[in-house]
């Protein structure tokens, strides 16, 4: 008797099916799709990356990820591409032997892109729901960076918005762009 393949029932298991570096995510059970970021989003992305994960490195913390990489929140049927992450040694059994993340980064950044709603709201509202303590959202139009910490662990405050400077509590660095 041939096997019945197993049809998907949510988007996240659509998801699964989509071949490697597919730029797709899953946010609350709905399916995003996008185009190829600027090169404007790439250049301060990659500038935001080279100073944090050399941080990172420097002071033994944990280790920082650039875009892509598949972050899932199993129990919120979310799975997102966050731009940078940031892991700490304490948190490092979110990393799967499968090559993906299983749960809340200590730090994300979202460089804002084509949509931005997605990055200010319906990302922001999913990293607070998932635990991410510190969330960055960074403008590379303006250079404006908003920066968001759990407030006893359950929901974002705005502790800073400022135009070319990145200043984050959690990692203790501050650096121009």
């Amino acid at each position: 008797m041939e096997a019945i393949e197993q049809v998907p029932k949510t988007a996240l298991d659509v998801f699964r099916l989509l071949p490697e570096g597919t730029l797709c995510e899953v946010i609350d059970n709905v399916l995003y799709m996008s185009p190829a970021p600027k090169y404007t989003h790439q250049r301060l992305l990659g500038l935001f990356f080279r100073k944090i994960s050399t941080h990172v490195e420097n002071n033994n913390m944990g280790e920082a990820f650039i875009s892509p990489v598949d972050v899932y929140f199993e129990e919120l049927f979310s799975a997102v591409q966050p731009d940078l992450i940031f892991v700490s040694g304490a948190n490092k059994a979110i990393m799967n032997g499968d090559g993906y993340f299983y749960g809340a980064p200590d730090l994300i950044v979202e460089v804002l892109s084509s949509d931005k709603k997605r990055d200010t709201v319906k990302k922001k509202n999913l990293y607070e729901r998932a635990g991410v303590k510190e969330y960055f959202i960074a403008d590379p139009e303006n250079r404006k960076v908003s920066c968001f910490l759990l407030n006893g662990g359950s929901k974002y405050n705005l502790v800073y918005e400022d135009e070319g400077i990145f200043k984050s509590r959690l990692l203790n660095l501050e650096f121009p762009f």
